[in-house]
């Protein structure tokens, strides 16, 4: 708990029951893969989950080929169209569950194209809507040794239950490191950040002497007061998925293996206490737009 900021931890108001479901994978076992995220989701029901979380290209295991060419090639065999069987196996297990569910994976878009996506399902089985990666490295990048077409929107989706209404965004992996990727989904009424990966992960226990990947999401999540749920591979990557509370502080991190893990997050609690006072810590209602404007214009639309 962050002493600068209230205690939402109380337990007064319901909480969002959300599951880290750190799926083991295998690079091209898309079969394999898909099996053992269907028995996560499945698992994740079991524990009253209302939100499920995958890892990033899940389906494929994030696999790569010897260069752009060979990844182009094998990705056209692996990619999954909007209509595809493993999303319509993920759609029933969402359903089933009666929980929504953010899966990663490879997407087969129009002409050609391969995005790094992430869609979210309902707890009916309707596609609400897909996230594409928008911040790409240059390995991943079409035309820049990779295979995907970065996106162009911001994403975020209502969560309603019995007794709550939360707004959640979605990002993946790199876009944690750009501040603006957090900063708009707060500023379109984000409470929770969903974010699959698939990279190796630091400990947050780790004194950290540098800024490592995780210590940044928790500024991310400190900055602008949400909560942050990170969920990794297990086996291919080292898992360790993790979610931090909204001054940043640590809620859970797992271990390297296959693990679901549900969290309660007081989502409730933060809006009408944190989120409800623009005047707060952090300050979101001290931000000038029109400054920031003007700066954008005067750098060429780069700050």
């Amino acid at each position: 708990m962050n002493p600068k900021l209230p205690d939402i931890y109380d337990g007064r108001d319901p909480s969002l029951h959300v599951a880290l479901c750190q799926v083991y994978t295998e690079a091209w076992d898309t079969e394999g893969n898909l099996t053992r995220t269907l028995k996560a989701l499945t698992e994740a029901a079991h524990q009253g989950a209302r939100v499920a979380i995958t890892p990033e290209c899940v389906f494929h295991g994030y696999g790569f080929g010897q260069d752009a060419r060979e990844t182009l090639r094998r990705y056209a065999d692996v990619a999954e169209r909007l209509g595809g069987p493993r999303l319509a196996a993920v759609r029933a297990a969402a359903q089933a569950g009666s929980m929504y569910v953010v899966v990663g994976f490879l997407e087969a878009g129009t002409q050609g194209a391969f995005h790094n996506s992430a869609a979210i399902i309902s707890p009916t089985g309707e596609l609400l809507d897909v996230y594409r990666k928008i911040h790409c490295r240059n390995f991943e990048t079409i035309g820049h040794g990779g295979a995907f077409t970065p996106g162009d929107r911001f994403v975020t989706t209502d969560i309603i239950g019995r007794d709550l209404h939360a707004t959640m965004g979605t990002m993946i992996c790199f876009d944690r490191e750009i501040p603006e990727s957090t900063r708009c989904l707060r500023a379109m009424g984000a409470q929770l950040i969903a974010c699959p990966l698939a990279c190796d992960t630091e400990p947050l226990t780790r004194d950290p002497n540098y800024a490592h990947n995780e210590m940044v999401t928790q500024c991310r999540a400190a900055e602008n007061e949400v909560f942050f749920v990170v969920v990794n591979h297990g086996g291919h990557f080292n898992g360790g998925s993790f979610a931090v509370g909204s001054g940043g502080e640590t809620l859970v991190q797992l271990g390297k293996d296959a693990e679901v893990r549900v969290i309660e997050l007081p989502v409730v609690t933060l809006q009408k206490q944190v989120h409800a006072n623009a005047f707060g810590w952090m300050g979101w209602g001290y931000r000038r737009a029109e400054v920031y404007a003007r700066a954008m214009e005067l750098a060429g639309g780069l700050i």
